[in-house]
């Protein structure tokens, strides 16, 4: 019976025994707000009523009458939990939170066990949905949160198992939704002093059910589809909401919480995406969770012990969100995407130009500035990979576009290869070799990259940058470089830009004498 039959035929049914089930619990709560018994018949009353109506569904089920059976046994699970929940958290009763654990964990197993071996799908409706409702009626205190945890953990596993392994839907979305509401009632009512217990719960119950329907989705073969996707998106829209509003609620940065949570959607995203027999839409929803939680981090990063650090951390953020947003348009063949995560890698370095001159130095084990190896440096090269990477995927479909992000990228080069070498003088006061030389070398360094990349990819355009920075470079050194006195330094700097000069040239020669091979017509013998 597929649940949207089951639920049109029991529904009613099954609200009308929540009504009875909620006087009756209402009821143990005056008799036991009034101390109208004694404590011992208080408990003894609840687990006896709860017996005999297990043993009356058992009465019905030897005569094969199922339903009643079910609505019976059902009913009688959950008084018990009602009873458990009201010796759990009484102040009058204080029994051990082992013995409290180990009842609830027991009944839990024997309503598991016997739903699974006999099919009875009623009863541990039932029995789940008394057990869940009772904390809400049987007020716990702040000090039994814990406890409460607990409580309502191991009924969410028991159910999960069975809804899995017997594929019940409706069992799953009981308890969620149950949950939910537990969690929100006490949240309000409790009203924590401290933001890491009520993320602690919300987390671990977005994990629970998180792992709960992927693992479903396989076992269903629905590929993630239906209740399975509906669920999971209600599940990880509401641990969001409760994310922002758990830390926002105690003035806490939510900034490494929200990319933990975005970084799980991104790792779910990809099990999605094999479990749904690779399906894109399950696990795109889930990346795109992921990079919202990401931009929403990006967007509130506070001010960190270094002054200019949370420009770093927000522009990498950023970064990843672009590469991200690319990998989907790529993966969907999505062109708007694609060139959309252009536009915004060019605004994104816009961006770092104007904030990269307030991330201050970050000394490292007593060292003042690590050339390259540093918070700014290493923006700046994660950029510029990401442009050539950009370069060279459009280089046979776009070659104009190829050159456009190309040149982009190597600017960054060059400009980061200027800032960090000046950076090292300024640092360490470097006086007994000259700085611009210094800077001419590692801008021929740079020229014999790009001819190589150039002979590697075949690309012309970087024949024509390497040429200009070579030219660029060169005037530099006779007109600026080598002015004014002579010295050892000058000399043997000028003997390495001579051999790397020398060694471009060599690089140029071998291009072309490949270039006039393929063009070269083979002769026929």
């Amino acid at each position: 019976m597929i649940m949207i039959d089951l639920i049109k035929k029991h529904w009613i049914t099954t609200l009308g025994i929540l009504f009875l089930f909620s006087s009756f619990t209402y009821f143990l709560k005056i008799v036991f707000d009034n101390n109208w018994f004694p404590i011992e018949l208080r408990v003894l009353s609840g687990f006896a009523i709860g017996t005999t109506l297990l043993f009356a569904g058992y009465n019905y089920y030897r005569k094969n009458r199922l339903t009643s059976c079910q609505f019976l046994a059902g009913t009688g699970m959950s008084v018990i939990y009602a009873t458990f929940s009201y010796v759990a958290f009484s102040n009058t009763l204080h029994w051990p939170y082992n013995v409290t654990f180990i009842s609830v964990l027991s009944l839990t197993g024997l309503t598991t066990f016997l739903s699974y071996r006999y099919n009875l799908r009623g009863l541990i409706f039932i029995s789940i949905l008394g057990g869940l409702m009772s904390p809400l009626f049987m007020k716990a205190e702040p000090h039994h949160d814990l406890l409460l945890f607990a409580y309502v953990f191991i009924l969410n596993i028991g159910a999960l198992y069975v809804s899995i392994s017997k594929r019940w839907a409706e069992l799953r979305a009981m308890t969620f939704t149950i949950t939910v509401l537990i969690y929100t009632s006490y949240f309000i009512y409790f009203d924590p002093i401290s933001w890491g217990r009520p993320f602690f719960y919300a987390a671990a119950l977005f994990i629970s059910y998180m792992a709960g329907i992927i693992f479903a989705s396989h076992k269903e073969k629905d590929r993630f589809t239906g209740w399975n996707l509906y669920l999971s998106l209600i599940n990880a829209m509401l641990f969001i909401f409760w994310s922002i509003y758990i830390l926002g609620s105690f003035n806490i940065s939510f900034t490494v919480p929200l990319l933990v949570v975005g970084a799980t959607f991104m790792v779910a995203s990809v099990f999605i995406y094999f479990v749904s027999e690779q399906q894109n839409f399950p696990s795109i929803i889930y990346i795109c969770f992921g990079l919202l939680l990401f931009a929403i981090s990006a967007a509130n990063i506070q001010p960190m012990l270094f002054p200019g650090l949370e420009y770093v951390v927000t522009t990498m953020l950023w970064l990843l969100i672009v590469i991200s947003i690319y990998g989907i348009g790529r993966f969907t063949k999505t062109f708007e995407l694609i060139y959309g995560s252009y536009a915004a890698w060019l605004l994104l370095i816009i961006y770092w130009v104007t904030v990269a001159w307030d991330v201050e130095w970050i000394e490292i084990l007593g060292i003042k500035y690590l050339p390259f190896l540093n918070a700014g440096g290493l923006t700046w090269m994660a950029m510029a990979a990401f442009g050539f990477y950009l370069a060279k995927k459009e280089q046979h479909s776009n070659t104009g576009l190829s050159n456009i992000l190309a040149l982009t990228a190597n600017i960054i080069v060059g400009g980061l290869i200027t800032i960090q070498i000046k950076n090292v003088w300024m640092a360490y006061n470097i006086e007994f070799m000259s700085r611009d030389l210094a800077i001419s070398i590692s801008y021929l360094v740079y020229a014999l990259l790009i001819f190589l990349w150039g002979a590697h990819t075949k690309g012309i355009f970087f024949r024509i940058i390497g040429s200009v920075v070579l030219v660029l470079t060169s005037i530099k050194v006779f007109f600026w470089d080598i002015s004014g006195d002579a010295s050892l330094s000058k000399m043997v700097f000028l003997m390495i830009i001579g051999l790397l000069t020398l060694s471009i040239a060599f690089i140029n020669k071998k291009w072309m004498e490949k270039e006039e091979e393929t063009k070269t017509p083979i002769q026929e013998g």
